[in-house]
């Protein structure tokens, strides 16, 4: 097996397919661009995407080389996958230079993040405070995520200088997070319980999107793929769940104390609202989004939002989110059409959290260990029924598109 292409359209399709893999999780539409460019350019391809690496087939001047692709998922630079998506749509032109695109490439992954880097702290600040007023519309709630989400936006950004240390974040954000929430529910008078104080300052770390597409993937029928990225998406909710286990334990803290009913709004509700439009904001510096596409995201953030709003309300939840990721896909793809505006992982990303599919993952973890066995399988359930939900209303809108522009 080769790594070393040789012919121009193979070289240029194993760097294309080095830097997706690295800066998506989304693999179902890799496979179209390459045959498309492949064949834009007189050979033939085919490709096998994992969760963290590819084999690249590519059928070029009477020869077949077959590449064997390995990469580092990050997909905290969405800036880079913008930039990436464009050069993806200009070498499907036939007069298109490889070569220079090839170069392009490799300027982008070489290129410095976007904002500086207290930017990405303030960014999780944000996302986080956003958040949790649709967790529980009250002060407390609010307060409590600006403290914990400093605390890891420092620990993230410590991480990322550090380098392989950063693998732990995670599990020392939960820590950190967890012994800060039940000390301050042990000294103060609590509203809610503890885990709906910690959610949302370890949201930046909850996998929902890769939950998300790991759920597409298997429903698409791409069952290795779709296995590889549940696992990963399910280590990463271990890892939180840990933690916060350490935390209980520090704190000489109960486990079953963790889980009350959400706390009465504090807030009118049109509170819950304006914190999508903060979460939104939140999100590109923390994901390094470009500023220019922020209408569009905030845009399909508000449309997920506001579609599981009502489908919930008239439905139940399982159905709302399906109709939530429906009109979510529908209108990421009707914006990503036009070239000039941002790519469809973008846009749906942030709306991928509105979900938050793996919040109900980390709460189900949590209540096994405090031995509520019942609610604990009945979150995980969930989860997956969630997961499911969405996938499939990804699934029925990218059909919908495509019959829409055959």
């Amino acid at each position: 097996m080769s790594t070393n292409p040789e012919t121009p359209v193979a070289v240029f399709l194993a760097r294309l397919t080095k830097e997706w893999v690295a800066y998506s999780s989304e693999g179902v539409s890799l496979g179209a661009d390459v045959r498309r460019i492949a064949a834009a350019h007189g050979a033939e391809a085919e490709i096998a995407v994992q969760a963290d690496g590819a084999i690249l087939s590519v059928h070029e001047n009477g020869r077949v080389q077959t590449i064997a692709v390995v990469a580092e998922q990050d997909i905290t630079r969405l800036d880079r996958y913008s930039d990436l998506r464009s050069v993806i749509e200009r070498a499907k032109h036939p007069d298109a230079d490889l070569e220079e695109l090839g170069d392009q490439i490799g300027r982008i992954a070489a290129s410095p993040p976007i904002y500086p880097e207290w930017a990405k702290g303030l960014g999780i600040v944000l996302f986080t405070i956003g958040f949790s007023v649709n967790v529980q519309a009250t002060w407390q709630e609010v307060w409590v995520a600006a403290l914990t989400s400093s605390i890891v936006a420092l620990l993230v950004l410590v991480g990322d200088r550090i380098g392989r240390v950063s693998v732990l974040t995670p599990f020392l954000a939960a820590v950190a997070v967890s012994v800060t929430v039940l000390s301050i529910v042990d000294a103060s008078d609590s509203v809610g319980g503890g885990i709906l104080l910690m959610v949302p300052a370890l949201f930046f770390f909850i996998p929902g999107d890769i939950l998300s597409a790991s759920m597409l993937e298997l429903a698409a029928g791409r069952i290795t793929t779709g296995s590889a990225q549940f696992v990963n998406a399910i280590f990463s909710l271990l890892l939180l769940y840990v933690g916060i286990v350490f935390g209980a334990v520090l704190t000489g803290t109960d486990a079953s104390s963790l889980f009350q009913a959400a706390a009465d709004a504090e807030f009118p509700d049109v509170v819950p609202w304006l914190g999508w439009v903060l979460f939104a904001f939140g999100f590109m510096l923390a994901f390094s989004a470009k500023m220019k596409e922020f209408g569009w995201v905030l845009l399909v953030t508000l449309v997920a939002f506001g579609t599981q709003q009502g489908g919930t309300a008239l439905f139940g939840e399982v159905i709302g989110t399906y109709l939530a990721a429906l009109a979510m896909i529908v209108a990421a793809a009707l914006i990503a059409r036009d070239p000039k505006r941002p790519p469809l992982m973008v846009l749906a990303l942030s709306a991928f959290f509105v979900l938050t599919v793996g919040a109900l993952g980390l709460e189900g973890f949590t209540a096994l260990v405090s031995g509520d066995e019942v609610e604990g399988f009945t979150d995980l359930l969930k989860m997956l029924t969630i997961g499911l939900s969405i996938a499939l209303g990804i699934l029925t809108g990218a059909v919908i598109m495509q019959r829409a522009t055959d």
